[in-house]
């Protein structure tokens, strides 16, 4: 692909519940030339991964393969299997329920400081069920991810991150999304058709 960047793996956590699997499946309906995503209904929870590729192309400077993994309690412990091969996580949390914030909120914390992630890994956090949260429930989970960023990268930060609202069973607010990550993950990288002609 002559002038794009190699693809960028992206890590799709969360806990149980939170929307994971069906922002994934909204992935390839957005993105997947030829592949449809699994309908809301069809959608179980994931055991072990679930790809899904977002080419490169007219909005995304790089193309990306998203990872979602498990979410179960049992099945966390393989997360940071995944973190040194990722260039960026995606961080899916339920925001139209606030009993689960707080668990989510530890489990983001815990990857944070998970030794194998890296310290300058952009995080896109996706307040998915919007359309059941409204604004009230992005400004929640918002404030919640400012806490979490705070106590583990400080003021002097250099990882950029995101709070967006995404409606998992329209796909509504996803492609911004993606395209603020993608990119993110470009916008330190040369593209390979200025590194042929630079002197």
């Amino acid at each position: 692909m002559l002038g794009y960047a190699s693809p960028k793996k992206v890590v799709v956590l969360g806990i149980q519940g939170a929307g994971k699997t069906s922002v994934v499946e909204r992935v390839k309906d957005v993105y997947g030339a030829s592949t449809r995503g699994l309908r809301p209904e069809q959608i179980i929870s994931t055991v072990g991964m679930n790809i899904a590729k977002a080419p490169a192309g007219v909005n995304l400077p790089v193309e990306l393969i998203f990872w979602d993994l498990g979410g179960a309690f049992g099945l966390r412990g393989i997360w940071e299997s995944y973190f040194k091969d990722a260039d960026a996580c995606a961080y899916v949390v339920d925001g139209a329920d606030e009993g689960s914030l707080e668990e989510s909120m530890v489990e983001l914390e815990r990857a944070l400081r998970n030794a194998e992630f890296g310290k300058a890994m952009p995080v896109l956090v996706l307040s998915a069920k919007s359309d059941l949260s409204g604004p009230e429930g992005l400004e929640m989970v918002r404030a919640s991810c400012d806490d979490v960023f705070a106590r583990v990268d400080g003021t002097a930060s250099k990882r950029s991150r995101r709070v967006l609202a995404v409606n998992a069973n329209t796909g509504l607010g996803l492609r911004p999304a993606v395209e603020w990550l993608a990119h993110e993950l470009t916008s330190s990288e040369p593209s390979l058709l200025s590194s042929l002609f630079s002197f």
